[in-house]
């Protein structure tokens, strides 16, 4: 078992192809030495994921809970192994999660992964070497990760980002479909509405709730 330490980059939304509840990181990266002294090679997963995708827990609890959602991609890189998913929001502890993910208290993702004799061997320093996964079960979000090495990379969130400055604006336009074009006329339009800087941010709430109805207006195209 191998656990991954998984944070979202950023609040700004992803384009809108992907639903609310979309996750996405590395459930597993190579090289590194985790707390139980396991270190992952380069190959390990070749086999594995030719396989069934794994399913979606919270901290391994296969046998008691349903499913979190789905993992709908895994894929192999030079880096480890990536997976997107899809959270169930359907599901009221399913919702605690997410907003744990959202809060950044829920940062940690690991796989429960077989294998025989045969698939690893010990250096001496006393490291396990994998170098093959004969099966993976699930690929859990967890609470309490043991490898610092990896992250989640962003989440798709339906709520409305905080904006710091100006740029923020600009990349969650541009996040939501705008092109770079549209989206710097647009701040230009805005800018110029909003006058001063002292204006502007005694206005950053109008702003904000006028972006707001231009996502509603873009969800919808």
């Amino acid at each position: 078992m191998s656990d991954i330490i998984v944070r979202q980059k950023s609040a700004l939304l992803l384009p809108n192809d992907k639903p609310e509840g979309f996750i996405c990181g590395y459930a597993s990266k190579f090289g590194g030495i985790d707390s139980w002294d396991d270190t992952i090679e380069r190959h390990a997963y070749d086999n594995v994921i030719k396989g069934d995708i794994p399913k979606m827990f919270f901290n391994h609890n296969a046998w008691d809970d349903v499913p979190l959602g789905n993992w709908t991609l895994w894929r192999v890189d030079e880096v480890g192994l990536y997976v997107e998913g899809e959270l169930n929001l359907n599901i009221s502890k399913v919702r605690d999660v997410y907003e744990g993910i959202k809060f950044g208290s829920v940062d940690g993702m690991s796989v429960s992964i077989s294998m025989r004799g045969d698939d690893y061997w010990y250096d001496d320093d006393g490291i396990r070497h994998i170098k093959n996964v004969q099966r993976m079960r699930e690929i859990s979000i967890c609470t309490f990760p043991a490898d610092e090495n990896a992250r989640i990379i962003n989440y798709k969130s339906g709520d409305m980002p905080d904006f710091d400055s100006i740029r923020d604006v600009e990349c969650y336009l541009r996040d939501v479909g705008f092109s770079q074009s549209q989206a710097k006329t647009f701040i230009s339009k805005a800018k110029a509405t909003l006058g001063t800087e002292k204006q502007r941010d005694a206005e950053a709430n109008e702003l904000s709730i006028i972006l707001g109805k231009l996502d509603n207006i873009i969800r919808k195209l």
